[in-house]
């Protein structure tokens, strides 16, 4: 099952150990509830992300608003992590190119 995070992005590293490429994502929110004492500016979270979105954060060249495609994936300890699969396509704002007719 696949579900969106809604995000400020940050950036995106992609690394080729030993012939395989692993990426990472990281994300930042503002620190809410216990944890806001303990933090100045962004609290900050590393996922990790499939190498493909390396690529469809192309564009990227500051932090900004993005949704990103997730699943639930295995980890230590019998726990589950997100991991990135994908970026949502921003929608461009529609454009009022509809035009009243002068007849």
């Amino acid at each position: 099952m696949q579900f969106e995070i809604p995000t400020t992005l940050l950036g995106c590293r992609l690394v080729n150990v030993d012939g395989n490429k692993y990426c990472s994502v990281y994300t930042g929110q503002i620190p809410q509830g216990d944890n806001a004492d303990s933090f100045r500016g962004y609290e900050v979270t590393k996922l990790s992300a499939d190498p493909t979105v390396f690529d469809q954060l192309a564009d990227l060249k500051s932090p900004t608003e993005r949704r990103l495609l997730a699943v639930l994936k295995m980890a230590a300890g019998g726990k589950s992590q997100p991991y990135i699969v994908g970026v949502v396509p921003e929608t461009k704002a529609a454009s009022s190119t509809n035009k009243a007719d002068s007849k």
